[in-house]
């Protein structure tokens, strides 16, 4: 046999030969294969992907919710629970995908299942001392939502996806209290919010004309969604000195009943929640922090009272 001839040893050999593990293994070499490892070589070090403490947090938070939630009376708590518990699996999902390994992931709900991803003020207690299940829930749903703007860090094509969540967040908070959250009056500029604006009065619109035609508490009701719609408008158009208000839009559908009218009223929000889920990329994509902190109470506003009128609350809302 030539020398030319030998076997040559193939590359899983060389890699065990390079690495030390030819009988001996990792352990007995010293070699971590960690993230805070130091680098060996051959050995591909993993990217985190952006953000990635952030998002590993808001992860193991969305399951601290769910089993806030679950101590929460209904139908408002077990309808939370739901949400968080979706929230979780898609996270989860999304940063596996991203090549997060799922012992980072396992990691951080052990070594502190109650921490949220935002800290959260200390609950007011009761009369008797323990703070009630639902304000403990409102007020961590409350310091999650105000704390949107920290995400703005992550992937582009995340950023929709966690402004929708946040939103959700501010209207859990703003349903479990009766009052919203403070979130930081940041806001974008450029033809996404005027667009959302203008989107805006259009279902005010339709909502004066709900109002108008109903009665009674459906009427009152209406008028409270008038007000929410007019106070998010308002936040929607400071500082535009030119904004796009509408006048007046087509009925969708003829309205001759208080059936009709309350239909009106849904149908308005409804649409609207639409429309500013799909507003979200460009609410985002250049002013982040900004953006993040506007999605949250511009969608969380909506979610809100899209609910009042029947809709069922969303883990994304305004995403499909």
């Amino acid at each position: 046999m030539r020398p030319d001839d030998r076997p040559q040893p193939g590359r899983r050999a060389l890699l065990a030969a390079v690495l030390g593990i030819g009988g001996v293994g990792l352990a007995g070499c010293g070699i971590r294969l960690e993230d805070d490892a130091s680098r060996v070589p051959l050995v591909p070090a993993r990217t985190p992907v952006p953000a990635e403490d952030l998002l590993v947090a808001l992860t193991v938070d969305s399951l601290r919710l769910a089993t806030l939630a679950g101590a929460v009376a209904a139908p408002l708590g077990p309808a939370l629970a739901t949400i968080h518990r979706r929230q979780h699996t898609v996270l989860r999902t999304t940063l596996l995908r991203g090549g997060v390994p799922a012992t980072t992931l396992d990691a951080a709900s052990a070594a502190d299942p109650s921490s949220p991803a935002t800290p959260s003020p200390t609950p007011s207690p009761t009369v008797t001392g323990t703070p009630e299940p639902s304000l403990v829930l409102a007020r961590a749903e409350a310091a999650a939502a105000a704390g949107a703007g920290r995400f703005a860090g992550v992937d582009e094509s995340l950023l929709a996806p966690v402004a929708a969540l946040h939103a959700q967040r501010f209207a859990a908070a703003t349903l479990l209290t009766g009052r919203a959250p403070t979130v930081p009056t940041a806001r974008p500029d450029g033809d996404a919010a005027a667009d959302l604006a203008a989107a805006t009065s259009a279902a005010t619109y339709l909502v004066e004309v709900a109002a108008a035609r109903s009665s009674g508490a459906a009427r009152e009701r209406a008028v409270t969604t008038l007000t929410a719609l007019r106070a998010l408008h308002a936040d929607q158009v400071a500082g535009n000195d030119h904004p796009r208000d509408v006048l007046g839009v087509p009925l969708p559908f003829p309205v001759r009943s208080p059936a009709d009218a309350s239909r009106l009223v849904t149908t308005a929000v409804t649409d609207l929640r639409t429309t500013t889920g799909a507003a979200l990329p460009g609410l985002t994509g250049t002013q982040r922090a900004a953006g993040l902190a506007a999605a949250t109470r511009w969608l969380g506003t909506v979610e809100v009272e899209a609910h009042r009128w029947g809709v069922p609350l969303a883990p994304f809302p305004g995403l499909t």
